[in-house]
């Protein structure tokens, strides 16, 4: 890059790219507008300043998963017009589940009011003055422990710098934290929080075994530095039998999941996740390292119940689909062949990364023998005992469009339990629905994902602009499908 600055109105239109804002929308932002309750413009610290801090600066602050913080006045000020616009076409506040989704608890809390965006439209059609400070950030609460509860703080070790092999941008790390638990207990409520939230692509807390834990400390203690490296799990030794696999996806050991946009929360009302006494937790961060190396010292923090609170034990239930995307048609690069972007996965990740794609291709279709690349995919599961589905969520990556996650019942339409039809990486979540849905045997869960390889183009969020076959795979710029339930027996 030169070392000339861009100008405002250049950073204002890389700003409004970034969040597919068409820059005709600010044109029209002042044309069709609600109007306010009443005639007298807004105060901007009274009315204004508290809807943007409660429902904007979680994202837009400093160091945060936003292009850009609204953390003072002169930051909100500045952009009103495109605040106007965001709003007037209910783009912000994100709420990525879309009509055909069912309803979830919270919704309210994660949307804006009428009032309110009729506060924001009359004080940017104003022309957004301001007559006082902001009101910064809103600070994390952690979640409060419940009549019976105790808090429970789990903290890496100490700082790890992420760090990466040759030609990689990714580091996956596991770190061995332990709860000292000398009783059963279950886990009521959780919030992760990243230490450096710019480099954490995802963290997940792997529940482990009183006789995992002390394979866990060798791999820790023969491991340079803090924790040891880990992709698609813990790193702890699994059988590769057909069983063993589908058991681990009907029950993946997760405690709790972190991915930009998740906020964490409490477990639905009567449920836990089970931490047997002397079990311990692993801590998994994937680091991505496309916006540089920064040192990182992740935390989480839970609230947990006694066994005798007698909850519901909540389980994980991962339904991952197969990936095969191939080059553009006017695209030519050797990575655009599947056989070398499979070769290109085991020097990245290791000889099991490269086994994953083919193992998806028998799961979700019994035979690998014929990859057909695809930009939408499919994968179901047959529930084989009652279940009760609570939280349902997806995750893909840059080149994600849209991911469904349908219940299949014997009815004439499938049940649809979650959809969203525009994926956006940099805000994802979990779902809690609201009225939690039981499957019986011989149901059937599906997770449907399409993708965009045309969003390489624009290399927007960091998307991968070089050409290549992109397979199921670890690393930020590689792709995944996957449907995550967390549900109970019954």
């Amino acid at each position: 890059m030169g070392s000339e600055r861009p100008s405002r109105l250049v950073l204002v239109a890389a700003a409004l790219l970034a969040l597919g804002i068409p820059l005709a929308a600010l044109a029209s932002a002042r044309e069709g507008e609600p109007t306010a309750a009443n005639t007298a413009i807004p105060s901007f610290t009274r009315d204004v300043a508290p809807i943007v801090r409660d429902n904007c600066t979680g994202c837009h602050r400093v160091g945060g998963i936003a292009p850009f913080p609204l953390e003072t006045s002169e930051q909100v000020s500045s952009r009103a017009g495109l605040i106007g616009a965001v709003v007037r076409q209910r783009r912000m506040p994100p709420w990525p589940p879309g009509p055909r989704s069912p309803a979830y608890a919270g919704e309210a809390e994660r949307t804006l009011t009428a009032r309110e965006r009729a506060t924001l439209l009359a004080w940017t059609r104003a022309g957004a003055p301001v007559d006082g400070p902001a009101l910064g950030r809103r600070p994390a609460s952690p979640p409060r422990p419940r009549a019976g509860e105790s808090v429970l703080r789990l903290r890496m070790p100490r700082a790890y710098s992420p760090r990466a092999a040759q030609g990689a941008t990714d580091d996956y790390r596991c770190f061995l934290l332990d709860p000292k638990l000398a009783a059963d207990t279950s886990v009521t409520s959780a919030r992760i929080e990243p230490g450096a939230a710019e480099v954490v692509h995802h963290v997940i807390l792997f529940r482990v075994s009183s006789s995992e834990v002390p394979q866990a400390r060798r791999l820790d203690r023969s491991a340079p530095g803090p924790g040891w490296r880990c992709f698609g799990g813990t790193g702890l030794p699994a059988s590769a039998s057909p069983g063993a696999i589908r058991g681990s996806l009907d029950d993946a050991g997760w405690v709790a999941a972190w991915a930009p946009g998740s906020g964490g929360g409490r477990l639905p009302e009567g449920t836990g996740v089970v931490l047997p006494a002397g079990s311990a937790i692993v801590m998994q961060v994937h680091y991505n390292l496309l916006h540089g190396r920064v040192a990182d010292r992740s935390q989480a923090v839970l609230t947990t119940a006694p066994a005798s609170a007698r909850l519901a034990p909540l389980r994980t239930m991962l339904l991952p689909a197969p990936v095969e995307l191939a080059c553009a048609k006017d695209e030519r690069a050797r990575l655009c062949t599947r056989t070398e972007a499979l070769f290109e996965l085991g020097r990245r990740y290791g000889p099991f990364a490269a086994l994953v794609p083919s193992g998806l291709l028998v799961l979700c279709r019994g035979d690998a023998t014929t990859p057909k690349p695809s930009a939408v995919t499919t994968c179901q599961r047959r529930i084989t005992a009652p279940t009760t589905i609570r939280v349902v969520a997806g995750h893909m990556h840059l080149l994600g469009a849209s991911i469904r996650v349908e219940l299949e019942a014997g009815t004439p339409r499938p049940r649809v339990l979650l959809d969203i039809p525009r994926w956006d990486f940099h805000w994802q979540g979990a779902y809690t629905l609201l009225e939690p849905v039981r499957a019986r045997p011989g149901d059937v869960v599906r997770v449907t994902c399409r993708h965009d390889v045309r969003k390489r183009r624009s290399g927007a969020h960091g998307a991968p602009r070089a050409p290549r076959y992109v397979l199921w795979g670890e690393g930020t710029s590689d792709e995944m499908c996957l449907g995550i339930l967390q549900v109970t027996g019954g």
